[in-house]
């Protein structure tokens, strides 16, 4: 598997363990979905493009919990979670095949009728370089927010802010997003996030932050000594990025770390000097440190 699959793979299944387990309707109490969710579904479905017909089975009268991508609380019918990214997998016979499977179109409001929904995953789509729709800010009940790779453009807007209870946040994008930084930074509960192209300063006020993805993002210059505000990171990826000079003291608040990935970069600064910022650890952690930040620099060159 290779390294951007393994950081997607990582990046999934902290996310999704984040979030209450509940059954697929398909094997619930006999609970079908709210007529007006099912409704919803629909209206959301006429302003996608959907040119292989991944959501074939979202028509009619029938139980929209059994339909493609959908998963219910197994108790009240309620929609809980929407599945639609795209995930290449070997059932494409080539990627031109994985690509025409992308929805795309416009992400209608009646989305604001699923009053309950915790996940929603729309990445590797291809929604033509719209903005984000500002609207989403007011699912206040998601926990799981996945719209990378998806081809949305332009300013974050700021209403995202207003996701108090999210956990998981994956905006990871070519287009170059410009965050606001008072609006996104009220999100206090965010424990992963997958960004590309930019560090926001809002992002090193994220004390319950444990996994941080910036895998190839053509990142310059020096590590930020905000870094070590982190304290609460377990999973950090900086790594195949193009950040030089010295590595700041600060990284050694980051005691809790199991996984700091700095390799493929062009860092100055030797093992040594790491050490010894590692003051504010307990001696266990320290010595997991060492072990880590050996092994990261044997990876660096």
């Amino acid at each position: 598997m290779d390294k951007a699959m393994r950081i997607v793979s990582v990046f999934r299944f902290l996310s999704i363990a984040t979030i209450t387990t509940i059954s697929l309707c398909n094997g619930n109490l006999g609970v079908p979905c709210e007529q007006n969710e099912r409704q919803a579904l629909l209206m959301f479905k006429q302003d996608l493009k959907d040119p292989s017909n991944r959501l074939l089975s979202w028509v009619g009268e029938g139980d929209c919990c059994n339909w493609t991508g959908v998963v219910c609380d197994n108790l009240t019918g309620h929609v809980r979670e929407l599945h639609l990214g795209n995930y290449y997998s070997d059932e494409y016979l080539n990627y031109s095949l994985y690509q025409e499977s992308s929805l795309g179109g416009k992400v209608n409001t009646s989305l604001l009728n699923l009053k309950h929904l915790s996940y929603m995953d729309l990445s590797n789509n291809d929604f033509g370089g719209i903005q984000i729709p500002s609207f989403l800010g007011s699912l206040k009940s998601l926990r799981y927010l996945n719209l990378s790779d998806s081809k949305f453009a332009g300013i974050i807007p700021h209403q995202l802010g207003n996701l108090l209870s999210l956990r998981s946040l994956g905006l990871r994008s070519k287009s170059y997003y410009i965050l606001d930084e008072v609006g996104v930074a009220n999100m206090t509960r965010l424990k992963v996030v997958n960004l590309r192209w930019n560090i926001p300063q809002w992002l090193y006020t994220c004390s319950n932050l444990e996994s941080l993805s910036l895998y190839l993002n053509l990142l310059q210059g020096e590590i930020s000594s905000s870094t070590g505000n982190l304290t609460a990171i377990v999973n950090l990826d900086l790594s195949a990025n193009q950040i030089e000079g010295k590595m700041p003291n600060s990284l050694g608040n980051l005691c809790k770390s199991t996984v700091l990935d700095l390799s493929r970069n062009y860092f100055n600064r030797s093992v040594s000097e790491i050490l010894g910022s590692l003051s504010g650890c307990s001696s266990g952690q320290m010595e997991s440190l060492k072990q880590m930040i050996f092994q990261v620099h044997y990876l660096i060159s």
